[in-house]
């Protein structure tokens, strides 16, 4: 099935590409939420009469986008508090809107549907970089570190082994130095 777009419509083409679609795509997708229409010699007509206001509603998209862009990005990174055994497996998992939610209780402007997780949600602790698609143009990448309050518990416990190592050491190196001098 031939179509005209009336969008840019991501891997498939820019605003006023003709292109070759399948039939049940062009029928049950495209055609009816207004991202194309079937190409034929009076639609070409229909398009190339629109086509200022067309490219016009897309360039505000995109400004649109631009701007929540800004705000994405001085919402800065994601640190999400889950629950997780000591090896780092989450109970249960972090999802798209959950993060769109810490998102935006940080000032940014995001649905759950533009958060990219092509891994599937995730479910264990760490640092990941989450693509966050605004617009077909404008996508921004996020840092998420997600932690627990066990491996929170297990740093701590670990920075204080470490203190005390130090000032044990500390201690020897005092100790010798006064039986050096004795």
């Amino acid at each position: 099935m031939q179509v005209i777009l009336l969008e840019k419509v991501q891997k498939l083409g820019n605003l006023g590409d003709e292109v070759a679609v399948k039939s049940g795509f062009g029928r049950n997708y495209l055609v009816p939420t207004g991202k194309a229409l079937p190409a034929n010699k009076r639609n070409r007509e229909v398009f190339e009469a629109r086509r200022a206001e067309l490219e016009a509603a897309a360039a505000k998209l995109q400004a649109e986008a631009e701007k929540r862009k800004v705000k994405l990005v001085a919402a800065g990174d994601v640190n999400i508090m889950a629950n997780a055994g000591i090896e780092g497996k989450l109970f249960g998992s972090i999802g798209a809107a959950d993060i769109a939610e810490t998102l935006n209780a940080a000032g940014a402007d995001i649905d759950r549907n533009e958060v990219r997780l092509p891994g599937g949600p995730l479910r264990h602790t760490g640092e990941y970089d989450i693509d966050v698609q605004l617009h077909s143009d404008v996508v921004v990448t996020v840092k998420v570190n997600i932690t627990s309050e066990a491996q929170l518990q297990a740093q701590a416990e670990s920075a204080e082994a470490e203190k005390a190592k130090a000032a044990a050491l500390e201690e020897a190196e005092a100790i010798a130095k006064a039986q050096e001098d004795a």
